[in-house]
Parts: C-alpha cells; structure tokens; sequence
C-alpha cells in the first residue's frame, strides 16, 4: 500500500520483516510512545519479536497484511494497522511513529492513504480512531483527514494499573 507523490521522499506502507526487529524495538523503547498508546516501556528486543510474530499470526489468520510498517527514506519509521474489520461496515485504526519522523508530514500522508485504501479494500463506510485527549499531535492528524471528534469514553484504558481517558474520532465516507 504505497502512498504520496513522486516529487519528494514520500512514506510507504509495507509488511514487517524479520530484520525489523531492531529498529523495530529501538524505536518504541521512547518513553513518548508509551505516553501516547498503549505500548509499554520499556519496550524490548523480546516485546519486539513477539509482535512480529503476532502481525505474522494475523496476516495468516486473515489472509492479508493489517499491520504495516511505515517507511520513510526506506528507513523504519512507525507502524499502523487495521483493528475489528467488519467488511463493508467499520474498523479501527492505530498508529505511532518515530521521534526523528515526526513533524514532517508522515502521519497525516499515511492516515489519508490508508483510509482510502480501507474504504475500497472492505468497502468501508466508517473508520474510527481512539487516541488519549492529551496526544494533540494526534488529534490534529485526524482532524486533516477528516475525521470529527464523537465523543470522550471515561476510564476506556488501562495504564499502569489506572483507568484513564480515551476521545473517539470517525470518519465517514
């Protein structure tokens, strides 16, 4: 699932691959993703290997790739994936991406493309995103591609033993 123009450097989504594993766990070892999802810090060479192999237990399970590695100037930048497809209704979307990545432009670029991707793939009329109500960077990404704030669901996470806040954004076609 490409995305962009050809003028500049332009993110792409591809598949994981083994050799990830290292970018992969140096990346979301950041305190700041743990801040903003639900990744847990610290994140370890074992927490790395476990999720790909999970993405590899998913990608046999539904026959198709839903978890994606964002690429940037062919470097490992972040991830994103698809949650509770129900095809030709709704799925959910997370992402995270890199300290040095953002502030470019990569996150907006990939969201746009990759409901466009989800709305012809599974038909989709509706994608949903929950992020926590202090991840402004997040909430401006969603915002740019068109999605609208529907609601706050208290106590919707678990952190660090604690129920905290979640907003819910969706976007309709």
């Amino acid at each position: 699932m490409p995305g962009g123009s050809e003028q500049r450097a332009v993110p792409l989504l591809t598949r994981f691959k083994a050799d990830d594993l290292e970018d992969l766990a140096e990346l979301l070892n950041d305190p700041s993703i743990s801040e903003f999802t639900t990744v847990p810090h610290p994140y370890t060479r074992g927490n790395a290997r476990e999720w790909l192999r999970f993405v590899n237990q998913t990608t046999r399970r539904h026959g198709e790739t839903r978890q994606f590695a964002i690429r940037h100037n062919n470097l490992l930048a972040g991830g994103f994936d698809f949650r509770r497809l129900q095809k030709e209704h709704k799925g959910e979307i997370g992402y995270w991406l890199g300290s040095s990545f953002r502030g470019l432009g990569i996150m907006t670029e990939v969201v746009g493309a990759a409901c466009q991707y989800a709305r012809k793939r599974w038909k989709l009329e509706r994608i949903e995103a929950f992020v926590y109500p202090h991840n402004q960077a997040s909430i401006r990404v969603l915002e740019r591609c068109g999605f609208s704030r529907e609601g706050l669901l208290r106590k919707y996470y678990r952190r660090d033993d604690e129920l905290v806040d979640a907003l819910l954004f969706a976007r309709t076609f």
